[in-house]
């Protein structure tokens, strides 16, 4: 497929673009080969992941939850023109997400704990696309997710400098971490019946990120 050419496809404003379009052929080409029936898309933005995974055949049902609804109001305008199978929900968290059974989540959620005010872009401290200050959003996320999950679902969730405590941007320090993010995430999995099966790495920029492979713990 041209890439580019599908993107122009997929509505969106630049105040929502928190990385998708580089992010969704990452994706895609690791579930390439893959089948699902219900995919979820957290934190979907303009949903570019989910909706590549369609066009792509890896999933046949779309589901995106999104707190901001500049982003759900740009989901159901890609869902008209490309006659998408999606189901777009506002939501904070899954706080409105109806239940289904998803047989896969993804996302590229807020990776940052802790912007620094003092980095040029300190201001995006208070940006939902990349902050999630003291990790509250995940938290919510991880504690309610499970009962969306089947015995073989998984979820791939992309995240940013796990191992580090801070991170670096431009020669700055952008976000400062008490405890590698790793660590924090998988305590979250340990009280939520979850577990981290696999990281798949990727580089943004000059940043070490990965996919975090999740399932739910065997009972």
């Amino acid at each position: 497929m041209d890439y580019e050419n599908w993107l122009e496809k997929i509505i969106s404003m630049p105040s929502l673009n928190g990385g998708g379009p580089f992010l969704a052929p990452i994706f895609a080409d690791l579930l390439q080969g893959q089948t699902y029936e219900t995919a979820f898309e957290w934190c979907a933005g303009p949903a570019w992941i989910g909706c590549l995974l369609l066009e792509q055949n890896i999933c046949k049902h779309l589901v995106t939850g999104d707190i901001n609804p500049d982003s759900v109001a740009c989901v159901e305008a890609t869902k008209k023109i490309n006659r998408y199978n999606i189901s777009p929900y506002c939501s904070n968290n899954m706080e409105s997400i109806p239940r289904y059974n998803f047989d896969v989540v993804i996302a590229n959620p807020p990776n940052y704990c802790n912007i620094q005010t003092t980095h040029p872009c300190g201001f995006l401290r208070d940006d939902l696309r990349p902050s999630d200050i003291d990790w509250h959003i995940h938290q919510d996320f991880y504690s309610t997710i499970a009962k969306y999950l089947h015995s073989s679902s998984k979820l791939f969730i992309s995240e940013v400098e796990v191992d580090s405590l801070e991170v670096v941007i431009n020669g700055e320090l952008y976000d400062k971490r008490a405890i590698p993010p790793i660590k924090v995430f998988n305590q979250m999995l340990e009280e939520n019946q979850l577990q981290l099966v696999n990281r798949h790495p990727y580089v943004f920029d000059t940043a070490s990120c990965d996919i975090l492979e999740i399932s739910l713990k065997p009972y």
